[in-house]
């Protein structure tokens, strides 16, 4: 179903965030593409959901209800893309297996060195675990590597960081940005 929804939503020019069902509601978040650095609007929603309404239709895709909407101010990240286009941002990170007794984790996310495309960096501003745990993580404790890993990234800012995670999207239940409301 991912994939039907997805190449329709792509076909009208937009980027397909997340697909959820539950209790036969079929929520659909969409964005603009980065480049076009555009806020998705109400006939944005409305042009995709009459697109996927035939869609489903042809498809035989059983739902009750079709939402459509931007993925809003905690958008969720699902793909390496969406990593690389919102470096720099702080987000929220649920980790599938515990390390150092959590699995969710808060920071500012940075490029990792690796050349998968699969390693990142989330600079974390608060005081983290130690122990077995902590090696596990690849804790660097001194701001001044901390430090290193902002001058290597110049799009990173993060004042005074403590500490580093560094993960791959492998090892992610869900992540999403934390939103940033300024009235």
């Amino acid at each position: 179903m991912f994939e039907v929804i997805e190449r329709s939503v792509l076909a009208l020019g937009y980027e397909l965030v997340d697909v959820e069902l539950a209790a036969g509601t079929l929520r659909v978040f969409i964005d603009w593409p980065a480049e076009k650095q555009a806020r998705v609007t109400i006939e944005d929603c409305e042009l995709v959901s009459r697109q996927l309404s035939q869609v489903m239709m042809v498809e035989a895709i059983d739902y009750k209800r079709l939402e459509v909407s931007s993925p809003g101010v905690d958008r969720r990240l699902r793909r390496a893309s969406d990593f690389e286009r919102f470096v720099g941002h702080r987000i929220s990170l649920r980790l599938r297996h515990p390390l150092g007794g959590r699995r969710q984790w808060e920071g500012e996310l940075a490029r990792g060195r690796g050349d998968s495309g699969q390693d990142w960096v989330l600079l974390l501003s608060e005081a983290t675990p130690s122990g077995k745990s902590a090696e596990r993580m690849r804790l660097k404790a001194t701001a001044k590597k901390a430090k290193q890993k902002e001058q290597a990234e110049p799009a990173v800012t993060l004042a005074n960081p403590v500490n580093v995670l560094n993960f791959n999207l492998d090892e992610i239940e869900r992540a999403h940005l934390v939103p940033h409301l300024v009235f």
